[in-house]
């Protein structure tokens, strides 16, 4: 929502850059107060890969919200279990069970209820709606380099240098194309920045990295889409927003699956 916002003012590249290195800024500052040393290990395949995935995540997000409604870009950027699902299967050569394949099916079912009153079809945000469904994907591979890379982790504070790495590296790429537009920052908008990269970026992602630590790459992904539950029930609670019985019943398809994702996996 933040960002959709923001875009109103700034270009979808500039936005995401400034919000990977505020979200840099917040892990560096967390691993000095712990004396922890940074440690930049470029030879990491797993780094690399989510750094890439992160770059191309960011750009496709953020410019295809400038293109289609918030809820379509929720809604096809939570497709990445199905692409994780895919990418275990074909890629990594992983087994996949039975129930963590229902429980995705389930989940996402449970993303489109809670969001198909506000879907917007056809017309100009066809592109934008093409470009959320590759953002999806892409963060499949986000989720897959970076579940490898937290599984072979052993403390807290590795896990938030590996983040910190896939930040800053990926600000760094991202900033010759933000270059390329201008930057008109009013006071709000540096506010609404700071808070995107503080708390759903910084802080989301690591509690995620604390998460994906200990379950399975599938249910990982899951977690994900539980975002959409919470959107809603904030939506409500300080926007006065209706809730629908679809949303309900959607919300509780999510909760389902990640659930059931749980009870499938080896490590449960």
């Amino acid at each position: 929502m933040i960002v959709r916002f923001l875009t109103s003012d700034m270009h979808g590249i500039t936005i995401a850059t400034i919000r990977l290195y505020l979200a840099a800024l917040a892990l560096f500052a967390i691993m000095r107060a712990s004396h922890h040393k940074v440690r930049v290990v470029l030879s990491d395949r797993d780094l690399l890969l989510a750094t890439a995935a992160t770059v191309i995540n960011y750009a496709l997000f953020h410019i295809g919200l400038e293109h289609t409604s918030a809820s379509n870009a929720m809604m096809l950027e939570n497709t990445a279990p199905f692409f994780v699902l895919v990418l275990l299967a074909l890629v990594v050569r992983k087994p996949i069970s039975p129930t963590e394949a229902v429980a995705t099916m389930i989940a996402l079912t449970g993303v489109f209820l809670t969001v198909r009153h506000d879907l917007a079809v056809g017309g100009e945000g066809i592109f934008g709606d093409l470009l959320e469904l590759l953002a999806g994907a892409t963060w499949a591979v986000f989720i897959v380099a970076s579940s490898r890379a937290v599984a072979k982790s052993a403390t807290t504070m590795e896990r938030v240098n590996f983040l910190f790495n896939v930040f800053i590296l990926s600000a760094i790429l991202l900033t010759p194309a933000a270059l390329f537009f201008p930057l008109e920052l009013n006071a709000e908008d540096g506010v609404l920045l700071v808070l995107l990269a503080v708390f759903p970026t910084a802080v989301a992602y690591f509690l995620w990295y604390e998460a994906a630590a200990r379950v399975s790459t599938v249910s990982a992904a899951l977690m994900f889409t539980l975002s959409v539950v919470f959107t809603f029930i904030n939506a409500h609670l300080f926007l006065g927003e209706a809730l629908h019985k679809d949303m309900l019943v959607g919300g509780a398809l999510i909760v389902l699956g990640v659930i059931l994702s749980k009870v499938g996996s080896k490590e449960a």
